[in-house]
């Protein structure tokens, strides 16, 4: 008897002694974002929106602690691909989250997935990595670079708008951006312009537009170029003649206090908004406030996501059990702030687009303003091309 006692305790502790020690143990999470350079303006955003999640889970995931690793990579894909292979090699991360430019993500992608780390994507969505390039451990929470074009092109096709130009920054994310809505646009293309990343200057682009005579612009511009591009637009005298559309980042809560009113009359595509009345919401947005004096952004809300989809993951699986935590992931068993959201085949988003506008609110003050659900359940154009099965 004594002997049998001894094999079953034996055996109890075999079947939950590996999971209860891994409950004890840290979840090693890296954060990879663009802490400085062109885009270093949106990292930061994002690891507020790390901060605050981490501080509502009491600095838990799935009540496991958490060993965080950040490394800021520069806004430059070259150090991201340094910083992915330190992450691997050094930290032995298991979890990499944020990823704010597409072009670092595109660069750090191969090495982290090469090296069965999970990746939980909480901006960039390059359309490349939707597709064929598709990976079971890779999950982009944010969106797919084209998704919020759809949902804009489909609002102005049906408002009836003939002729369009299309702007944008050189690289990756401006290209899916800009050439999404010109796909999905009905009327006449009057063409496209894709300038520097650097450059600040628009002056030559927008005398193109002018002479182009367009009934409506649409013009992706983010992090340091947001801000010359939109108060150029208003020198112009454009405004007055030439709607103007974009996606949110071009004008939100870090960056209206510089622009001001040469952004009245914006609107722009996204997926959440700080009015929306969705679960969690609210909490999130007045935490937020609090702390920054300031309405969040979706660089934040879609980090606090990223970090509260794994905790609800971990909560069921740890990392250390891949098939299991990459089934927890699929699952996405948390309330997103922006409401609708599950994951396709790809493991790219499929959610509600929004329209935005920017107003003049009854305080005085220049803020975007929720105006209403354009286009639901959108999936990106490129899932059919992704190996990976529902």
């Amino acid at each position: 008897m004594k002997t049998l006692l001894s094999v079953l305790a034996a055996l109890a502790f075999g079947a939950s002694g590996p999971a209860s020690a891994n409950a004890q143990e840290p979840v090693r999470l890296g954060f990879l974002s663009s802490m400085s350079g062109t885009f270093g303006v949106l990292g930061a955003e994002q690891k507020r929106g790390l901060d605050l999640a981490l501080e509502h889970l009491g600095n838990k995931l799935g009540g496991r602690p958490v060993k965080l690793v950040e490394i800021d990579d520069k806004s430059s894909p070259v150090d991201a691909a340094d910083a992915a292979n330190r992450m691997v090699e050094r930290e032995k991360i298991q979890i990499v989250t944020g990823l704010v430019s597409s072009n670092s993500m595109l660069a750090a992608i191969d090495p982290l997935l090469k090296n069965s780390v999970f990746v939980v994507g909480a901006n960039a969505g390059p359309s490349v990595l939707a597709g064929e390039k598709c990976d079971q451990n890779l999950f982009v929470v944010a969106f797919a670079n084209e998704q919020w074009g759809i949902g804009l092109a489909d609002y102005l096709n049906r408002a009836g708008v003939k002729r369009m130009m299309f702007l944008g920054m050189d690289y990756q994310a401006g290209w899916d951006h800009a050439k999404s809505v010109a796909k999905n646009f009905n009327g006449e293309n009057l063409g496209e312009i894709y300038t520097p990343l650097t450059q600040l200057d628009f002056s030559s682009v927008l005398t193109q537009v002018r002479a182009a005579k367009p009934d409506a612009v649409y013009a992706f511009y983010v992090g340091a170029a947001a801000v010359p591009f939109m108060k150029q637009w208003k020198q112009s005298g454009l405004d007055k003649t030439v709607k103007l559309y974009s996606m949110g980042a071009i004008a939100d809560s870090m960056l209206l206090p510089a622009i001001g009113e040469a952004a009245l009359g914006l609107e722009t595509a996204y997926s959440w908004n700080p009015e929306m009345k969705t679960p969690g919401n609210e909490r999130f947005v007045e935490d937020f406030r609090k702390k920054h004096g300031r309405n969040p952004t979706q660089f934040a809300m879609f980090q606090y996501d990223a970090i509260m989809l794994l905790d609800a993951a971990v909560r069921e699986s740890g990392p250390e059990n891949t098939e299991a935590f990459r089934a927890a992931l699929k699952k996405a068993d948390f309330k997103s702030l922006r409401g609708n959201f599950k994951f396709n085949n790809n493991n790219f988003p499929i959610q509600d687009i929004i329209l935005q506008r920017v107003e003049r609110t009854p305080d005085g003050k220049v803020d975007v303003r929720f105006v209403e659900v354009i286009k639901k359940d959108v999936k990106d154009p490129h899932h059919g091309s992704c190996p990976l099965k529902d």
